[in-house]
């Protein structure tokens, strides 16, 4: 068990300054201002913050369903920019990616004597004063954050998250929490997670995703490497057991190293494993001790494996391990994980974020097993077309795993009019069929739900795919069936 607290876990805060007291010396203000709060990551930092007692306001160009929750939380948010509605001085504006420096609200800020900070800058200066447990990879991020905020819930603590999923049984995205553990999805994207300083720090997989950011595997890994470079003196890192040794390479002499797998040696290991309709019990194994059995709630094999990462993060965080086992066990999941809808007339559906050709197979498997012997449909939204280049061969292939598939047309972000000319939804329909699948182009989402209605059986059930706004056609769809 590892039980060292990283310098600067705080204590109670000063009066007046509750940032200051909360995080150590990360923020010496509790004032913040965030341009693009309804972002996934922007919320959940901003729900956060504003639990801990932290003055907050926000505002979003379009609002949405995720604004209008924080509102009723009691963040004050406003739609548009508009720099005469800001406040107070010394502060933090924290903006996401997709917002530039010029913005007019963060040049307000700035006047007004804010720092201004990019979102992963703000976590990764919350991350300084807290003990951080940084759950990295290319598969599996969300759902293992939320089981890791689980089993330490289980096991009697209060963590501090933020998880780039809705996961309503925990708060939210993001929640302040009075236990000094702060549990963090950490995104590869644009190597954010190198911001970050993890006491804990996890690797579920490499896989080449962000082909925008890693032109090559070398890159990848190199990102990863950096990512564990950053882990504190006396931590740990667990790793998956296929996981490149080149990810080590920067690692501190003084971090620990745990494998989590389904090998003998494995470090975090299940055993006696048996299968329900895809929802999997196991005998854990962490670090030579045996623990009781853990039935899931969640379908799919690769559950399991996000469970034993769970495990191990809480062993980290010298936690009751049984208690943990208790946590993972009542766990629901995070919504758009094989998120199950019923329609009225008995009809099937799941709707799941998979956006990728690892990501596709998971969820077919685990649809084979929770389904025996049902047809499958599986209706995909691709996400962003350099991705759908780069792995159109894979794509296909995994598609074809289904007994037939629909794909949407292809959600562009962040790209030029020439990549966007260079693949189409058309083009993964022929991978498919070269695949020895069968599929169908359906065009726009905006009439996805006339196309499922009509190309789905009876018996079948609907496999909803994408990291896109394919979600919008899920009430549509699921009135039908």
């Amino acid at each position: 068990m590892i039980d060292e607290l990283p310098p600067g876990t705080g204590a109670a805060s000063p009066a007046g300054h509750p940032a200051q007291g909360l995080f150590g010396a990360s923020f010496v203000s509790n004032r913040f201002h965030f341009v693009g709060v309804g972002g996934a990551g922007m919320s959940g930092l901003a729900r956060l913050l504003a639990g801990s007692g932290c003055r907050v306001t926000g505002s979003d160009q379009s609002g949405g369903a995720v604004v209008d929750r924080l509102q009723q939380e009691g963040v004050e948010i406003w739609t548009g920019c508009q720099p005469d509605r800001l406040r107070g001085e010394d502060g933090y504006v924290v903006r996401s990616a997709a917002v530039p420096a010029t913005d007019a609200e963060v040049q307000e800020c700035v006047r007004r004597g804010f720092t201004s900070l990019l979102y992963a800058e703000a976590v990764g200066r919350l991350s300084e004063g807290r003990r951080t447990l940084a759950i990295a990879g290319t598969h599996g991020k969300t759902t293992t954050t939320g089981l890791t905020v689980a089993a330490l819930r289980g096991a009697g603590l209060e963590p501090s998250h933020l998880i780039g999923g809705e996961v309503p049984e925990l708060g939210g995205n993001g929640r302040w929490g009075n236990s000094p553990e702060f549990v963090v999805e950490a995104c590869e994207f644009n190597r954010s997670f190198h911001n970050l300083r993890p006491y804990g720090a996890a690797i579920l997989n490499v896989d080449h995703d962000h082909f925008d950011c890693f032109p090559s595997t070398d890159d990848l890994i190199e990102a990863f490497a950096g990512y564990l470079a950053r882990v504190r003196p006396g931590g740990a890192v667990l790793l998956e057991e296929s996981v490149p040794n080149a990810v080590l390479s920067s690692l501190r002499t003084d971090v620990r190293i745990l494998t989590v797998g389904s090998g003998l040696f494995a470090d975090i290991r299940a055993l006696e494993v048996r299968d329900d309709l895809g929802r999997f019990s196991f005998v854990p194994v962490v670090d030579g001790r045996r623990l009781g059995r853990v039935q899931l709630a969640l379908s799919g094999r690769h559950n399991m494996t996000n469970a034993l990462f769970a495990l191990g993060l809480a062993h980290i965080a010298g936690a009751d391990l049984d208690g943990a086992c208790r946590g993972l066990a009542a766990f629901g999941g995070v919504r758009r994980r094989f998120e199950m809808h019923i329609g009225g007339n008995g009809g099937t559906l799941v709707n799941d974020y998979a956006h990728h050709p690892a990501e596709i197979r998971a969820v077919l498997s685990a649809a084979r097993k929770r389904f025996p012997g049902q047809r499958l449909l599986a209706v995909f939204q691709p996400h962003q077309f350099q991705r759908t280049l780069c792995l159109l061969p894979e794509f296909g292939e995994a598609l074809a795993g289904a007994d037939h598939a629909l794909v949407a047309d292809i959600y562009g972000a962040r790209e030029s009019a020439e990549m966007q000319a260079s693949v189409s939804a058309h083009d993964l329909v022929a991978a498919i069929r070269q695949s020895g699948g069968s599929a169908l182009a359906a065009g726009p989402v905006a009439g996805l739900v006339d196309v499922v209605l009509r190309e789905r059986r009876p018996g079948d059930v609907v496999l909803l795919l994408g990291a896109g706004d394919i979600d919008r056609a899920v009430g549509g769809i699921v009135g039908g069936l």
